[in-house]
């Protein structure tokens, strides 16, 4: 039996062309869009995702953490972060909505699995310093360093003991995935890629009767999704829709229900089971 929570940690707000971006804009354009837009989206969920599988309990992304409220905690030189809103209080980061769960993070998780490292994603790491750490050695590259730094990650903050084991996409192609990783030995709990966000950013894909698609930011939203539209963010726009596309497409072939990390609506659809179509 494997079993799916969605797990709040915080809000976050982002300028209506970071949700979506214009389609006769590339990547630089669509940047100075986000910095002249005066409009904000309503507060979005930062959500993570626990399955529990006869192998272990893994968790997809940590979210984000409260000492984003600290003066400093973001680096002021970066105006980026001005264009991005956090808002965690201390009992919702990740480490305490496990607790309540009746969940150890220092103990009970078998491995965190990381769909990319932007700071959304893997600021609830210190809760987890005996588990796995497991990201995609392609992102991994790009988040490192000055150019991390600059592009939404905050290296700079990660626990001082993490040696992420980094993953390849060096397994068969599945539906209409050129590769693939498989997390568990039954190949239940697997990684594809799904590029455009940011390079080598990747999803997980829980397989069952169901599938379940934990899109990380492939996308924002379903909506988005089925609309075919990227985000603000992505430096290669071409890309990113062709992510979307294969998405797509796989749950056309396949009943799978989409868990994107900042969907209001992802943890009803997940409640649901309700398939994407």
């Amino acid at each position: 039996m494997i079993k799916v929570t969605a797990i709040e940690t915080g809000k976050a707000r982002m300028k209506t062309a970071q949700r979506i971006g214009r389609d006769d804009h590339g990547a630089i354009g669509r940047k100075i869009d986000i910095f002249r837009d005066p409009n904000w989206v309503e507060p979005l969920p930062i959500l993570c995702f626990l399955i529990e599988h006869p192998e272990g309990r893994f968790l997809v992304d940590t979210g984000d953490t409260w000492r984003n409220s600290v003066p400093g905690y973001l680096p002021g030189w970066n105006p980026f972060y001005k264009q991005v809103e956090i808002k965690v209080a201390p009992h919702e980061e990740v480490g305490s909505r496990l607790l309540a769960l009746g969940i150890d993070p220092a103990k009970d998780i078998d491995a965190v699995i990381l769909t990319h490292f932007h700071h959304d994603h893997t600021g609830g790491l210190d809760h987890f310093p005996r588990s796995r750490i497991i990201g995609p050695r392609e992102n991994y590259a790009v988040s490192v360093g000055l150019r991390g730094m600059m592009t939404g990650c905050l290296p700079q903050r990660w626990p001082i003991w993490l040696k992420p084991e980094l993953a390849d996409m060096d397994g068969p192609k599945l539906g209409p995935f050129s590769a693939s990783h498989s997390i568990t030995r039954d190949g239940a709990i697997v990684l594809v890629p799904t590029p455009g966000h940011v390079d080598g950013h990747v999803s997980v894909i829980v397989r069952g009767d169901v599938n379940y698609f934990l899109a990380g930011d492939a996308t924002y939203s379903q909506e988005n999704l089925l609309a075919g539209k990227t985000d603000g963010v992505t430096n290669d726009p071409e890309t990113a829709l062709a992510t979307l596309k294969m998405i797509q497409l796989f749950a056309e072939r396949e009943p799978t229900v989409l868990l994107p990390a900042h969907d209001p609506e992802g943890p009803a659809r997940l409640a649901a089971n309700a398939v994407l179509s």
